[in-house]
């Protein structure tokens, strides 16, 4: 039987949130430990990147957004060819009070302006968002 090594999928979200837009300090060991993110996450089976998409930003900040509502920005490929990266992204949202996060996370902001962040491609992507190319 053939084995098969597929690329994964990662669903990154851009979140237009109080004249900004909702990052993530990351609390994963390893690349990328501390420094800011986009939201998002693995595409699991049975889900569509959609789904995936909301369901990560849930997880990772505790704001709610619909998933039909995610338009694709564009998608990437890693450098080292290990991921494919959609870059989608949701209308404006509203979120009051304090933002919730797993242990995924370790802190959870809107920035206001482009940041240096802990993948080239993100940063790529939040700049665009503040020059309106998106």
């Amino acid at each position: 039987m053939a084995r098969y090594r597929n690329t994964p999928t990662v669903v990154v979200v851009l979140v237009p949130l109080r004249n900004g837009l909702l990052m993530i300090r990351r609390a994963l060991p390893g690349e990328g430990y501390g420094k800011l993110a986009l939201p998002g996450g693995y595409q699991m089976l049975g889900q569509t990147w959609q789904e995936a998409g909301a369901r990560e930003v849930l997880e990772e900040t505790g704001v709610v957004i619909t998933p039909e509502a995610l338009r694709i920005v564009t998608v990437e490929t890693t450098p080292d060819r290990r991921l494919n990266l959609i870059f989608c992204q949701s209308p404006p949202v509203e979120h009051e009070g304090a933002f919730v996060h797993d242990a995924e996370v370790l802190e959870v902001l809107v920035v206001h302006e482009p940041v240096e962040t802990a993948f080239p491609l993100h940063t790529q992507r939040v700049r665009a968002f503040f020059e309106h190319v998106v």
